[in-house]
């Protein structure tokens, strides 16, 4: 059944149908270009809506991947695909039936890794959609 209230602690990224291993935090992001027009007629400009773009991070622990684990991305494997210029399929899900799923194409357009004293190595990740983003429910 679906959540009245999504569950951050549920809400990831997949990339090639694998969630990324300990992720921590996602964020997707939407941006439409506004085209501004002026005319002699007009004293204002006025906005009209154009082509959208979308994008996602994520940032996650740096890890290794399980002996077995067949349903888990690491960031090694994001950056080959990064490295590579590989576009990848993207979903932000919950899994959760009943939920909403966005789906598209993306490609990696940035990772790092932080390592501070005291703490565990972390990974950030970041793609920008090439094409559609598409909305649908899990079914």
């Amino acid at each position: 059944m679906a959540s009245e209230i999504y569950n951050g602690k549920l809400l990831r990224f997949k990339f090639n149908e694998k969630k990324l291993l300990h992720a921590t935090s996602c964020k997707l992001d939407f941006s439409t270009k506004l085209e501004e027009i002026a005319t002699k007629d007009t004293d204002g400009t006025v906005s009209i809506p154009s082509n959208y773009t979308w994008s996602g991070s994520t940032e996650a622990l740096l890890a290794n991947l399980p002996t077995g684990d067949l349903t888990h991305v690491t960031f090694d494997d994001i950056l080959k695909l990064k490295l590579a210029g590989t576009q990848i399929d993207v979903e932000f899900t919950t899994d959760a039936t009943g939920d909403i799923v966005y789906t598209g194409k993306a490609y990696i357009e940035n990772a790092s890794i932080t390592a501070d004293v005291g703490s565990s190595a972390k990974v950030s990740i970041s793609i920008k959609g090439n094409g559609n983003l598409n909305q649908d429910t899990v079914s």
